[in-house]
């Protein structure tokens, strides 16, 4: 006599539900995570074009610029891409490297001294030269999903990175 071997449908029902629960705990884990991934790219690319743009300067004795691509977001300056660039201020059609938009859901606003600009000008030096120290802040929709980031740029054009509460 043969038997036949398979599943049930109960079977089938517990192992759907069982996927279903592990399901519900997996995908704001995976929304949690790729916002992270999303914030710190935005932070990296932020340090990357101050460094590029203190080495080239002092590299080819010149005024080199990081400029915002669309400045007149004023609540996110920054967001819409940069590019660092010969000369003070410079021109991103013509860019030495052009920098990304912020990802979806980020903004990136200059406070503090770089409140409302649009660009940092680095000497041969690699000394900010037309602005006050300053700020950006990066910061996402919501404040469950990640803390913001402060990227504070001092007047040598070191950068530091701080968490920041973006929704006090």
């Amino acid at each position: 006599m043969r038997t036949e071997r398979g599943l049930t449908v109960v079977e089938l029902l517990v192992a759907m539900v069982i996927a279903a629960v592990m399901m519900t705990f997996a995908i704001p884990a995976f929304n949690d995570f790729t916002s992270q991934r999303r914030m710190t790219s935005s932070v990296n690319s932020v340090v990357a074009a101050v460094n590029y743009a203190r080495n080239e300067a002092a590299r080819q004795a010149t005024a080199v610029s990081v400029q915002a691509v669309d400045a007149s977001d004023r609540d996110s300056e920054w967001g819409a891409g940069f590019c660092v660039t010969l000369g003070n201020p410079g021109d991103c059609d013509v860019a030495m490297q052009n920098f990304a938009a912020a990802g979806e859901g980020l903004s990136l606003d200059g406070t503090d001294g770089f409140d409302g600009g649009d660009s940092w000008t680095f000497n041969s030096r690699g000394v900010l030269t037309n602005v006050a120290v300053g700020s950006v802040e990066i910061c996402g929709e919501d404040a469950d999903d990640d803390p913001g980031r402060r990227l504070r740029i001092n007047a040598t054009g070191r950068v530091s990175v701080i968490d920041l509460d973006c929704f006090p």
